[in-house]
């Protein structure tokens, strides 16, 4: 009889909310453009109740909301404690003026003043994310191969669908709608034929066409090749 009473009371005792109240948070992660404490303020304002009556899904979906958090995990440690992992997001181009877009094509909107300006900027329809992003590490791997350094820092696909990228020195390259694998070969192939200095002299080149290719200058020197 006594043991009954015992459960009973145990059992009200615990389904009360505010018993074994949260008293300890500690965040784990490594932060390039979070903060510990931002981290912490939310998970302290986002719960509701003791350690029993928690929430966590709650607690995960409200550090989620923070733009630059991609994962979280939440563990509660006995008998009044939360750990937190968070997982930042790791950017790899910018998406249009304002957003990023993360290493799987994620896109993510942080404040404007948190996105770095050293990043590929990608411009795109919409859900063409992953899209521009696998576009954008084929031109980027293919430039390597070439016998100097060409950077780039622009992909385009427009509303046409047709794809253009800008390259570092301010070159603008036009693959157009078709054929982008072939087109984009011959341009690896001609432009080695030209001197790094003759190659910052160029303003476009333009690939549209069955077997050659259009080069206009800044100078306005142009030659067409076929």
């Amino acid at each position: 009889m006594i043991f009954i009473i015992i459960c009973i009371y145990s059992g009200e005792y615990l389904s009360n909310p505010n018993v074994l109240p949260i008293k300890y948070i500690k965040v784990e992660g490594e932060f390039s453009n979070l903060s510990n404490t931002e981290l912490k303020d939310t998970v302290e304002k986002n719960i509701r109740g003791g350690f029993f009556h928690l929430n966590v899904n709650e607690v995960r979906m409200a550090l989620l909301d923070i733009p630059w958090v991609r994962e979280v995990s939440i563990k509660r440690i006995w008998p009044d404690s939360l750990k937190v992992i968070v997982s930042e997001q790791d950017a790899s181009a910018r998406w249009g003026d304002f957003g990023l877009l993360n290493h799987s094509g994620e896109y993510f909107s942080p404040n404007i003043e948190s996105i770095p300006n050293d990043l590929p900027i990608l411009f795109g329809p919409d859900n063409s994310e992953v899209k521009l992003l696998e576009k954008f590490r084929t031109i980027q791997n293919a430039l390597q191969s070439l016998p100097f350094r060409l950077g780039i820092v622009s992909v385009t696909l427009n509303n046409r669908r047709s794809w253009s990228f800008v390259l570092k020195n301010g070159v603008t390259v036009i693959i157009g709608r078709y054929a982008f694998e072939d087109r984009f070969n011959r341009f690896l192939k001609i432009i080695p034929t030209f001197f790094p200095d003759q190659i910052n002299e160029i303003k476009s080149i333009d690939l549209r066409y069955s077997n050659g290719l259009s080069v206009f200058w800044k100078n306005k020197f142009n030659i067409s090749s076929n």
